[in-house]
């Protein structure tokens, strides 16, 4: 995976910006809000700059995954997929540092909507992206049946981009409803997913064990 420039220039912008808002941040800035918008736990606010760093190390992650994985080969087939999931993850993290310096200094409120459309977005890159995703053993679906047979894996990741997918446009369209319904209606989604996957995989590898 080629290194992004242009990622590398927004994580050092957002890093000086976090230096300069520093001052201005209240001694302890809010880190967790509930599943109904409130918020329910407060950190030191420096703290931030761990949160600016986050997006540096997610991506730097990223990078090294390739080189340590046996199957480092396939990385070069599914190089722009990867490197699409890698950069809108880190930059996903980057907005949500921002979402939470600015609701600590009162310029926004309604946190979890913002959240909401960058996760909501995020499912939808990955549901996209994911069905190129070439057969390895720390990126995708890793389950017992699609790390044992490579058919398995395309399949499986083939159903599992679409149910991301479909995941991410519903929590963007309920990111408009205030209440609980839209976190509790993607969690549920995100467990029936896991579930369909599962139950798919394993029905996939007995069809392959069946036809050898």
């Amino acid at each position: 995976m080629k290194q992004s420039k242009l990622l590398w220039f927004l994580i050092i912008i957002s890093l000086i910006g976090t230096i300069i808002i520093f001052p201005y941040l209240p001694k302890q800035i809010p880190t967790h809000w509930g599943i109904n918008g409130e918020i329910d736990d407060y950190s030191s606010k420096y703290i931030a700059f761990f949160l600016g760093s986050l997006p540096a190390l997610s991506y730097l992650l990223m990078y090294f995954i390739p080189k340590l994985d046996p199957k480092k080969e396939n990385y070069k087939k599914h190089e722009k997929a990867y490197s699409i999931i890698a950069i809108s993850f880190s930059i996903a993290l980057i907005f949500i540092h921002w979402i939470i310096l600015l609701a600590s200094i009162n310029i926004i409120t309604n946190v979890g909507f913002f959240v909401k459309l960058i996760i909501g977005l995020l499912f939808i890159i990955m549901g996209n992206y994911m069905t190129q995703l070439r057969f390895n053993f720390f990126v995708g679906i890793r389950l017992p049946w699609t790390l044992s047979n490579e058919n398995v894996w395309k399949k499986t990741h083939r159903i599992a981009g679409i149910g991301y997918t479909l995941i991410g446009i519903l929590l963007i369209i309920t990111s408009f409803i205030k209440s609980s319904i839209s976190f509790m209606s993607f969690f549920v989604s995100l467990i029936l997913l896991a579930i369909v996957t599962m139950i798919y995989s394993y029905i996939q590898y007995q069809k392959e064990i069946k036809s050898k």
